[in-house]
């Protein structure tokens, strides 16, 4: 890969990673009176593990594109934390919008749902790896 499409792939990792954030954020801003009905169709919990997998995902791409030097085991890891901290401080923004709580469960299914894109993609790089 070329320096110039490097600099672009990375570019675009790292609007994808903030753009995931901010509609996260922004499902968090929205007043517990103004949830759209089609969402309590849904378990919460299912949304939180979700979210925040597919927050795991552009980390997990983002990662090493920026720091090309880390093993896979330190992308894991920061990407466990990162995902993780991003929960917690979602938890806790929504202490500021009306009618919404942080929620101790919400967080850990939250960190669940990035551990289980760590592990979907470790198992998918070791067969792409084994296959001749």
């Amino acid at each position: 890969m070329d320096l110039k499409n490097l600099k672009t792939n990375l570019s675009w990792a790292r609007i994808s990673v903030v753009l995931v954030i901010a509609i996260i954020f922004a499902g968090s801003s929205v007043p517990s009176k103004n949830i759209p009905a089609i969402f309590s169709l849904t378990p919460d919990k299912l949304i939180h593990c979700a979210e925040y997998f597919v927050l795991g995902f552009f980390l997990f791409h983002w990662l090493p594109l920026e720091f090309s030097s880390f093993s896979l085991n330190r992308i894991n890891t920061i990407t466990f934390l990162t995902g993780s901290i991003i929960g917690i401080l979602d938890e806790n923004y929504q202490r500021l919008t009306p009618g919404r709580t942080p929620n101790f469960w919400d967080w850990v299914l939250d960190s669940v749902g990035v551990t289980l894109l760590i592990l979907v993609m470790n198992y998918f790089g070791k067969r792409k790896k084994s296959k001749p």
